[in-house]
């Protein structure tokens, strides 16, 4: 060896080695190495241990691990400095040799390394040393070749100085090879190729010799053989090094210089073919093939850590032929399978090396094809399948490959989806090496690069980074971070179909069922893989062969093979045409009926998972198979029996199918290709599939329009019909049918409906061949709940089951239930059947106004009230069934017929409740107030039959229908029409004479029910009974229900409409309106617009949004798609303009918001809001919005306006945009909610009648159409409009609104004058008099005639979409009148949308006129005989008179006169409840027919609201005062003034009375004309009457003044005056003169108390009057005569002095009278007269009043002597006294007073009875004529008489006098004007005569005692 040039050739590698690569230390996993992964492992460890102790032994101690360093060092030097050969070798030997011992003595054998010397020289140095010594025993040999003797004894020998080279080289190899060292040196000397070389010695030594014992055998023997021993750890040591250079990535790179690559796959190839045959002969040791295995790892390894630059090398050589002979040539007698398998792997290694960077394009995967290897490997596949069982005892192959790894990265889902299938393919398991055969073969498909679009470099990235498979992919697991996701997505992709063409091959000549599962499963893992792969393998058209002839598998595969199929429609979303087609042939042919089974079964899965594969199977012949197996059947041929070719099943042996593979090529296109005649295929006629088959039909069919129209072509319906009559076939067809009548949703085929109604009605089935069948009672019942499901999904079938007479059901399914002799069937399949059919009519007409008008028809006919009266159906036991489904037709409660009521609810809940009949309801909970009745008749029925019910029952039913009929105008809208009140009414005439709880439940029904309407006849009725049973108890129930009936309806006179009117409800579905189609008008008009409508609306303002439980009720009722729920306040929504096509783009919107706010917007950022409106719930409110725009001109300065009137009021104003709509935009107009706002909420409103002017309205034709009120129904171009302007329109509001309008017109004055054509009092006029204003009227109606409308709707409906149940508006706005816009487009209708619907309330009032007008009524009061009755009678009367004003005008007020003496009123009002009669039930039972407005105070002149602008009206003060307008003078003449009827009445009854008829002529609105008609009968002279009875209670004659004092007040008439006055005077009957000196006083009674109030009356009237004309007027006709008259001593003296209070009245307020009075000689009489009435204090007062200038009126309740001395001035000045005559009439007074007591004392003495004199009188004048000194005298008799009451009366009178005169002296001293007065002669005689007549009595009376 020249180790100079060795050393100088390893610098130059190691120098460009370090320069290319300088981190190029290739650290491999330890364990791939480790000598544990060979068998003799550890006997190499053995031999290393030795040759460790005997270097040691000859070596320096342990612990001298320095010296041994130092000498390591120091040979290694000695070998790179020696120049000689030989000396290099023994310092190499030994440096060797000193390395073995350190590696020794150390554990880190790298890092010793590191420390000694540079690893990769020494390595090299190592390596080549060893090459040279091997390439020295070759050239020893003459053949050059390696002896297997020579080369162990290499390893073996000794050296002189006690070294072993040759196991020292091979120990330090090993070392370098298992440590963290770069082995590129060790490779780059050449050990693996010489490595490989020895091996091949070794192996080829031990062939041909004999058997040798085993390594184990051979170290238990006594006698070791120690070359045996060193054989194997040399063996061991060799495969220790190979496998670990092997792992290196230029291991196989290097050994492609010489034929070592080669010669290890022929020892690998030889292991197969020879070494195993010689093993079973014995001539080779097992020992061997163990080395053949190892060979064949190192193979492996070397191929996995390539990066392909080998293929070049392999295909050269035709390596690949090599390993495929050895698989061809395999013997399972002799062979190993899991050896000659690893051969395939290293097949598998070759072919992904050739995909690597390196590899260049060669593959070598067309050397296998090329060399026929694939059929090789099927081949080696079905050997291994017959010989499994041996194979048990064979050494199972390394599991750590590539193949299998590859195979368990597989997805675990598919690994549960196919451990089901092999779990139960066979209880036995394929053998390892067969297994692992197919998942190679698997790998093979899969490797490769994809077929993708990308470039060259592309592939080339995803080659030169695709993952090593096996223990090489464990090895270089540091690449695996360089894969990106585009080769994880490709790598499971099929690349070699042809390999999965072996697994094709293999299945199909296999024996083995075993096999053949798992040949499937691995077929499914490719498929599964990755998505395109099951695509690519359609090319091989496998699946389709393979379920063809699916027959002959056993279940297990079958069931594979349609696992496979749904992975690639469900997973890889292909559409696998030619396997589906192949499976419907497979369909056709004579198999059994479970794989039939199976198959439809799969095609039902199919179809549930994508809709396209109904399109695929239609196409590939399914749906005909069916159709025509389905005509081919017993009932459509008229089979009697089936026959037995029906039942046949033939099972296909797997030869059939290999004959078919021949044939592979050839797919079938169509099923048409397998006779049909060749055999019956009983898919309907054999029970297992019968079910099945008819899902996949149904299948193919749903929502399939395409294939419903091939159905129909074939004759599918008709040649399904005839099953109906199977039991079983019965739900299939069914369901056919349901589905394409459900799915025909515009019903475009309505016959196939038609023909299952006829079928229902005739109950039988005919074929084409002309057979009829029968249905049973149950086939009916499905066929019911068939059509039930029909008509509840699908909305045309609903009219087209009307149009087909569908409803007539009821009457031939009732006329059914009786047999053929005419008995009644009973049994529970009837109940089932009607409650079937009953749910059929309630889905039949959910929501179809033309159906329920058929329904109707039907329902209310004799002929079903008879049929259901003779069916038996109405018994004890299912009576409550039958009421359930009435009720449930009646309120379109939509419940499966399946659901059984009885299910529902307890016998013994029923039993427990109250008279409540329980509804079940889906939901489980029933509120009658929230229901409908949709389907009147059905509650008609349930009436007519009701005495055939229990008598419980019928309480509960009358009791549900009470309620239902409470829950609102709907209800009562049916309920009516239908004829429900006629018909109670004649079941409670028997009821009648008796008391019956019917008898009162029926009326609850008719009270709320004729309280919305009555018709004529019913009112008639009523009547009749009434009449009949006034004195019978039920009389009285009859009473009292029409009492409360009217009341029902008077008392909400504010809430009822005076015509139809439309309701709009939010609680249902959230959304009802009218829309208008408006075509392309531009919006806003041009000269702005104005709606007007009246309106009502409950829930508003407290509401809130419901909840909607849909799981109850999305269950059983259908929902409405449209109404979304929106979330937000409560809105109403009343007005709205927008486009057609987006209905959420508003161009102008009115809502009313739950606030109270009113919006007016035009946009979502424009709006107006007006607060404060005052808009009552439940009342009926006009509401008008004007929004004006200014021209074109004046827009520049203007802004629009928006104007909002409430109830003809003018209540805000704002500016406000507009939003103008685009050009061609069709608009359109919405009254109410849209869908598109939809909320339900527990709102709901009324609108009575809307109109849409294109112009602006101004304030004053608002207010005219306020006061036409809502009961007009026009267009306002009636010719003469005033005459529809109502009486109860006189409210004090419209008056208020009227004066407040600031309007051009002139006001003419209307004002009325009383009859002597000169008003007495105010002349101002104040329009007091004036009803309407006519004038001002006319004006106003000819404004509002001139204005155009758009449309104008008051609840008039059309008849023309009434059949289509379309329910339209008319428009009342004809488009050629001459209220039509002229710019036209004018809509024709309005269509309702949503919850709205007409409600057509009829009052009372307009009913009375058909049925003899008020005639009745007054017959009513005329056969009163109870306070009850009277008063239901009057009650009546007075709704009638108010509700039409036609009705005042009957002829015979003298009959209601005389009805009412009949019964005394007294008993008619209970007192202690006088609000009953107040003044308000006057008014309004009994007074005019006028309306009772509010009206503000009008306290100023009228001219001040001529200042007040619009706005500021609503600035008015609130005080208001009721209003009445007298329209009925007979009623008062002849019923309110006929005191004969009333004196009878209690006294406020009669007050109250008075009170209104105050009213009438008092308030300040309408009171003169009131006062006029009044005055026409003669209101005061029956006042005056009244007065003159003596029966009148004091208080009612109060009240009578009063109201006479009211009239006379007004105007002063003369003949009123003359007439009072006259009344007075004749009150007064002066007593017969008896005796010149003794005058009769008149006596106390009810004419002087007349009288005095009249006097009092006509007092303060007088005191009123303030003009000098009128005052002398009034002198001349009431006081002069009263005075003149009344001034006699006769005169009761309470009267005398309201006469002398009349006196000084007429003194003090006219000069002229006073005149008049002193030159008659009035004072002369005046004294004459008041000496009659000295006993009258009161009289005294007024006398010193005068005197002294006092006012006499008011008088004083009671005079005390300090009201005289008050008269006097405290200051002394008196001043003039006036009237000083009457002083004499004081003295008169006094002497009178001692005259009459000297005369009482004369007649006492004379008679002897002194007692009658008073002593008292005499005491107190005697003292009285003691002398007083001093100037107070009144002081001190003040303070003794001053506060005391001057009483009066006779026996008061001397007291009386005394204080008098006293009085008089204290004025005569206080006074000098008195004491003047007082020196008259005329006074002192006066008083001389005064003196001696008190003297005298004095002296008498003191005689008398």
């Amino acid at each position: 060896m020249k180790w100079n040039s060795l050393l100088k050739d390893f610098r130059e590698r190691v120098s460009g080695f370090s320069h290319s690569n300088p981190n190029s230390t290739y650290n491999s996993p330890t364990s791939s190495a480790s000598p544990s992964s060979f068998h003799g492992r550890e006997n190499s460890n053995d031999d290393y241990d030795l040759a460790s102790q005997d270097l040691s032994a000859s070596s320096p101690p342990s612990n001298d691990k320095h010296e041994l360093e130092l000498d390591f060092k120091r040979y290694w030097e000695d070998f790179r400095s020696s120049s000689s050969e030989k000396e290099k070798e023994k310092a190499l030997n030994w440096t060797v040799e000193v390395f073995c011992r350190l590696v020794k003595q150390h554990t880190n054998v790298g890092q010793l390394i590191t420390m000694l010397v540079e690893t990769h020289i020494f390595s090299f140095v190592v390596g080549r040393a060893f090459v040279t010594d091997i390439d020295k025993l070759k050239l020893s040999n003459k053949t050059r070749a390696l002896e297997a003797e020579k080369v162990l004894l290499f390893f073996t020998e000794v050296t002189k100085d006690g070294i072993r080279p040759g196991s020292n080289l091979l120990n330090a190899l090993e070392v370098l090879v298992s440590g963290p060292i770069d082995k590129q040196s060790l490779l780059d000397s050449g050990i693996l190729c010489c490595m490989i070389h020895i091996l091949n010695v070794l192996l080829g030594a031990n062939e041909g010799k004999p058997k040798e014992k085993s390594s184990s055998e051979l170290l238990q023997t006594p006698e070791v053989d120690e070359l045996a021993v060193r054989r194997l750890e040399i063996e061991a040591s060799v495969v220790h090094v190979m496998k670990a250079l092997s792992s290196h990535p230029s291991a196989a790179q290097s050994l492609i210089e010489d034929n070592s690559l080669q010669l290890l796959f022929q020892m690998v190839a030889n292991g197969s073919l020879f070494v195993f045959a010689l093993y079973k002969e014995g001539r080779v040791p097992l020992h061997n093939i163990q080395l053949h295995r190892h060979a064949m790892q190192i193979l492996g390894l070397l191929l996995a850590s390539d990066n392909g630059s080998t293929s070049k090398y392999i295909r050269k050589h035709q390596l690949i032929k090599v390993l495929l002979m050895a698989v061809k040539d395999f013997d399972p007698e002799c062979g190993d399978p899991a050896y000659t398998m690893g051969i395939v792997d290293m097949l598998l290694e070759c072919v992904e090396l050739s995909y690597r960077q390196d590899a260049k394009g060669i593959l070598l995967r067309e050397d296998i094809h090329n060399a026929h290897g694939y059929q090789f490997l099927v081949q080696f596949a079905l050997v291994l399948s017959k010989n499994q069982g041996s194979q048990a005892a064979h050494s199972s192959y390394p599991e750590q490959n590539s193949s299998s790894q590859s195979l368990d990265e597989s997805n675990d889902a598919e690994k549960q989806v196919m451990k089901g299938n092999n779990g139960c393919s066979s209880p036995q398991q394929l053998s390892p090496s067969l297994s692992r055969l197919l998942d190679v073969i698997v790998n093979l498909a899969q490797t490769g690069l994809a077929d993708t679009n990308g470039s060259s470099g592309f592939k080339g990235l995803i080659s030169s980074h695709n993952k090593p498979s096996g223990r090489g992919r464990k090895s270089n697991l540091s690449s695996d971070r360089f894969l990106d996701e585009t080769w994880e997505k490709d790598k499971y992709i099929v690349k070699d179909l042809e390999a999965v063409q072996m697994l094709q091959d293999i299945f199909l000549k296999a024996d083995s069922t075993e096999l053949q599962a798992e040949v499937l499963n691995r077929m499914f893992k490719i498929f599964s893989s990755h998505l395109e792969n099951y695509k690519l393998c359609q090319q091989l058209r496998t699946v389709p062969l393979l379920i063809l002839n699916m027959s002959g598998f056993p279940s297990s595969l079958q069931e594979i093979i349609l696992k496979i199929l749904e992975y690639a429609v469900t997973v890889v979303n292909c559409i696998p045409e030619q396997e589906l087609l192949s499976l419907c042939c497979l369909l056709q042919q004579p198999i059994t009926s479970d794989l039939k089974h199976t198959i439809l079964s799969f095609f039902v899965k199919l179809l549930s998972f994508d809709q396209q594969y109904k399109k695929v199977l239609r196409e590939v012949g399914v749906m005909e198979v069916l159709l025509d197996d389905l005509k081919q059947h017993k009932y459509l041929l008229g089979l009697d029996q089936q026959s037995s070719e029906d039942q046949l099943e033939r099972i296909t042996s797997s030869s059939s199918l290999q004959k078919q593979m021949k044939s592979k090529d050839t797919i079938l296109s169509s099923p048409k290709l397998l006779e049909l005649g060749s055999g019956k295929f009983p898919l309907f006629e054999v029970e297992g599939t019968i079910a099945v088959a008819w899902d996949c039909l149904v299948s193919l069919l749903k929502k399939a329009e395409a294939n419903q129209a091939s159905f129909r072509s074939a004759g599918g319906v008709t040649a399904t019909l005839p099953f109906l009559i199977s039991d079983i076939h019965r739900p299939g067809v069914l369901r056919v049918l349901s589905c394409l009548i459900i799915e025909d949703s515009s019903q475009a085929h309505p016959e196939e409906l038609g023909v299952l109604v006829e079928v229902s009605k005739s109950g039988m089935v005919t074929t084409d061949s002309g057979s009829q069948y029968k249905l049973p009672d149950e086939a009916k019942c499905e066929t019911y709940g068939a059509l039930w499901r029909i008509l509840g999904a699908n909305n045309s079938a609903q009219r087209v089951f009307g149009e087909a007479t569908g409803f007539s059901l009821l009457l031939t399914a009732l006329h059914g239930f009786q047999s053929d002799e005419g008995k009644v069937k009973q049994s529970n399949l009837t109940v089932k059947l009607f409650t079937y059919l009953l749910r059929l009519m309630t889905v039949g007409v959910w929501n179809n106004a033309v159906n329920r008008t058929k329904l109707h028809a039907v329902i209310s006919s004799q002929t079903f009230y008879d049929l259901l009266s003779e069916s038996g159906i109405i018994s004890v036991e299912c009576e409550r069934q039958v009421i359930q489904l009435l009720f449930e037709l009646a309120l379109e409660v939509v419940i499966p017929p399946f659901l059984l009521s009885e299910n529902a609810t307890s016998s013994e809940t029923i039993e427990n409740s109250s008279t409540t009949f329980l509804l079940v309801t889906p939901s489980g909970t029933f509120s009658p107030s929230k229901e409908r009745v949709y389907n009147a008749g059905a509650i008609r029925v349930l009436l007519r039959s009701l005495l055939l019910f229990t008598p419980r029952v019928q309480l509960e039913v009358l009791d549900l229908i009470q309620k239902l009929a409470s829950a609102g105008p709907f209800n009562q809208e049916n309920l009516t029409s239908a004829g429900c009140v006629e018909l109670l009414l004649e079941i409670i005439y028997p009821f009648l004479t008796v008391s019956s709880p019917l008898l009162s439940y029926s009326l609850k029904i008719v009270e709320v029910l004729g309280a919305y309407r009555l018709s004529a006849s019913e009112f008639r009725v009523l009547v009749r009974y009434i009449l009949q049973t006034r004195l019978m108890n039920s009389g009285q129930v009859l009473v009292g229900m029409m009492e409360r009936l009217v009341l029902m309806e008077d008392i909400a006179s504010e809430s009822v409409s005076l015509a139809p009117f439309m309701q709009m409800d939010m609680s249902k579905i959230g959304h009802a309106s009218i829309q208008v189609s408006m075509g392309e008008r531009s919006w806003p008009p041009a000269a702005g617009y104005s709606f007007v409508c009246w309106f009502q609306y409950r829930n508003l303002l407290k509401s809130h949004a419901k909840e909607i439980d849909t799981s109850q009720a999305g269950l059983y009722k259908k929902q409405n798609q449209n109404s979304s729920q929106h979330n937000g306040p409560n809105v109403l929504r009343i007005f709205s303009v927008s486009a057609v096509d987006s209905g959420n783009v508003f161009y102008a919107e009115l809502c009313l918001q739950e606030d109270g706010t009113l919006t007016l917007a035009t946009s979502n950022s424009s709006a107006l809001s007006f607060t404060g409106l005052e808009m009552e719930e439940g009342r009926w409110h006009h509401l008008a919005v004007v929004h004006s725009k200014p021209n074109a001109l004046a827009g520049l300065f203007q802004a629009s306006v928006a104007h909002v009137y409430l109830n003809g009021k003018l209540c805000h104003t704002g500016k406000l945009g507009y939003a103008p709509s685009p050009f061609g935009k069709s608009l359109q107009v919405t009254i109410g909610t849209p869908v598109t706002c939809a909320r339900i909420s527990d709102l709901s409103w009324k609108l009575r009648c809307c109109y849409l002017f294109e112009e602006v309205l101004t304030p004053g034709s608002i207010c005219f159409m306020y006061i036409l009120g809502r009961g007009y129904r026009g267009l306002f171009q009636d010719t003469n409009l005033l005459r529809f302007v109502p009486s109860q329109a006189c409210g004090g509001g419209s008056m208020a609104i009227l004066d407040s309008l600031d309007t051009e017109l002139p006001l003419s004055s209307t004002t009325q004058r009383p009859d002597s054509a000169v008003k007495l009092g105010n002349l101002k006029v104040d329009r007091s008099g004036i009803v309407w204003d006519m004038e001002r009227l006319g004006n106003l109606s000819l404004q509002l005639s001139g204005k155009k409308l758009i449309f104008a709707f008051d609840g008039t409906c059309t008849e023309t979409f009434r059949a289509s149940g379309a329910i339209s508006m008319l428009n009342l706005v004809d488009p050629v009148s001459a209220a039509a816009s002229p710019i036209g487009g004018i809509p024709r209708f309005g269509r309702l949308h949503g919850d709205i619907y007409v409600c057509k309330q009829y009052v009372i009032g307009d009913g009375i006129g058909p049925v003899g007008g008020m005639a009745v009524v007054l017959a009513l009061v005329e056969a009163a005989e109870t306070r009850d009755m009277l008063n239901m009678s009057l009650t009546l009367l007075a709704c009638a008179l108010h509700q039409n004003p036609q009705n005042a005008s009957f002829s015979e007020p003298k009959k209601l006169e005389q009805a009412q003496n009949v019964l005394s009123p007294a008993t008619t009002v209970n007192h202690n409840n006088l609000e009953d009669v107040s003044l308000s039930k006057f008014r309004d039972e009994f007074s005019s027919v006028g309306s009772h407005g509010e009206m503000d105070d009008f306290s100023a002149t009228k001219d001040s609201f001529s200042h007040i602008s619009e706005l500021e009206t609503a600035d008015i003060g609130t005080e208001t005062s009721r209003c009445i307008v007298l329209s009925n003078a007979d009623m008062v003449e002849h019923v309110l003034l006929d005191w004969t009827l009333w004196v009878m009445a209690q006294v406020p009854i009669q007050i109250s009375l008075l009170g209104f008829l105050e009213n009438l002529v008092s308030m300040h609105w309408y009171r003169n004309h009131n006062l006029t008609i009044l005055r026409r009968i003669n209101l005061v002279q029956h006042l005056l009457v009244t007065l003159q009875r003596g029966d009148v209670e004091v208080p009612v004659l109060e009240k009578l003044v009063v109201l006479l004092g009211v009239i006379l007040e007004d105007g002063f008439l003369t003949s009123e005056l003359e007439h009072v006055v006259r009344f007075v005077i004749m009150s007064f009957d002066p007593p017969d003169l008896t005796s010149r000196h003794q005058i009769t006083r008149e006596p106390m009674g009810k004419h002087v108390i007349v009288r005095n109030m009249l006097l009092e009356m006509l007092i303060d009237l007088q005191m009123t009057i303030i003009f000098e004309d009128l005052l002398e007027q009034w002198h001349k006709i009431v006081s002069s005569k009263l005075i003149t008259y009344f001034l006699d001593e006769a005169v009761h003296p309470t009267s005398m002095r309201w006469i002398m209070t009349l006196l000084g009245v007429c003194l003090a307020s006219s000069p002229t009278f006073a005149l008049k009075f002193r030159t008659s000689g009035g004072y002369q009489g005046l004294s004459r007269v008041l000496r009659s009435f000295y006993d009258s204090p009161d009289i005294y007062y007024i006398l010193f009043c005068l005197i002294f200038g006092k006012p006499v009126y008011p008088r004083l309740p009671e005079v005390r002597m300090i009201d005289f001395h008050a008269l006097m001035p405290n200051d002394g000045n008196y001043g003039e006294l006036k009237f000083v005559e009457i002083v004499d009439s004081v003295l008169a007074m006094a002497k009178s007073t001692f005259d009459r007591v000297f005369m009482q004392s004369m007649h006492a003495n004379q008679t002897g009875n002194l007692s009658q004199v008073s002593a008292g009188l005499v005491a107190e004048l005697v003292d009285g004529n003691k002398d007083i000194a001093g100037e107070l005298q009144g002081e001190a008799l003040m303070h003794k008489t001053y506060a005391a009451r001057l009483m009066g009366g006779e026996a008061s009178a001397p007291a009386s006098a005394t204080a008098i005169l006293r009085f008089l002296v204290d004025l005569a001293k206080m006074c000098p004007a008195f004491s003047a007065v007082c020196r008259r002669v005329e006074f002192l005689e006066s008083c001389v005569e005064l003196y001696f007549s008190c003297v005298r009595s004095v002296l008498l009376h003191i005689f008398c005692t």
